[in-house]
């Protein structure tokens, strides 16, 4: 599966087992500005936020709520679309915040955080938004931090491993794996584009480029030689 160059930080910072230098590219400086608003400290990520009066999730600004609802809640599916989007974004501000807590924040906060983190990857999984493969090297990184023995360490990514191979979406043949590989890159790909609009302030928000740039990210994944129909 092809990566997306400079995108998804969290990923690719996990990949490299959470020692990645943060890259300096636009896409890495619109993830961290879309994190405006987002509660400061560990997020529970296991409990649901407090919806306010408007109706919306208190870890989202009323621009950014309203966002969402515009490109992501108008479907067939809009509502359920929304909370995968939603705890999606939840997931990933949550990996953000725990790679910055390597250079500060305490040491029982960044475990926390790696705890719950570890307990929310088998629903992105299920939700086909990151592979098996992808979800070991980041539940590796976490494991990382919340296991420093290293025989109990690879003991525990073998259970986990277990546990993900539970969870994954079932595949019968190669087709099908082939088609749940390009569907995860295809949601890696909408998720920075969600990013990115939603880091911009609301005037600056072009609807039709963001609608232009989920069509493009769609024919890059489906076009492409692996993907195509």
């Amino acid at each position: 599966m092809v990566l997306v160059a400079g995108g998804t930080l969290w990923w690719t910072q996990a990949r490299d087992g959470g020692q990645g230098a943060a890259s300096t590219d636009g896409t890495a400086s619109a993830a961290t500005s879309s994190m405006r608003g987002f509660p400061t400290g560990v997020y529970p990520l296991s409990e649901p936020p407090q919806i306010l009066a408007d109706g919306r999730p208190s870890d989202f600004s009323e621009d950014d709520w309203k966002a969402l609802q515009d490109t992501v809640g108008q479907g067939p599916n809009g509502q359920a679309e929304l909370k995968r989007v939603t705890d999606y974004l939840r997931f990933q501000r949550g990996f953000e915040q725990w790679q910055a807590m390597q250079e500060s924040g305490s040491a029982q906060e960044r475990k926390a955080l790696a705890e719950q983190l570890l307990s929310a990857v088998p629903d992105r999984l299920k939700q086909s938004e990151v592979t098996i493969g992808e979800a070991l090297m980041i539940a590796t990184a976490l494991y990382g931090d919340l296991e420093p023995d290293e025989a109990a360490r690879s003991a525990k990514l073998d259970q986990f491993r277990i546990k993900l191979e539970a969870a994954a979406p079932r595949v019968d043949n190669a087709a099908e794996m082939r088609e749940a590989n390009c569907l995860a890159e295809y949601k890696r790909r909408e998720a920075i584009i969600q990013q990115e609009y939603l880091s911009k302030p609301d005037p600056d928000r072009d609807q039709k480029k963001f609608e232009s740039d989920l069509d493009a990210a769609h024919r890059a994944v489906y076009d492409g030689t692996e993907c195509g129909r």
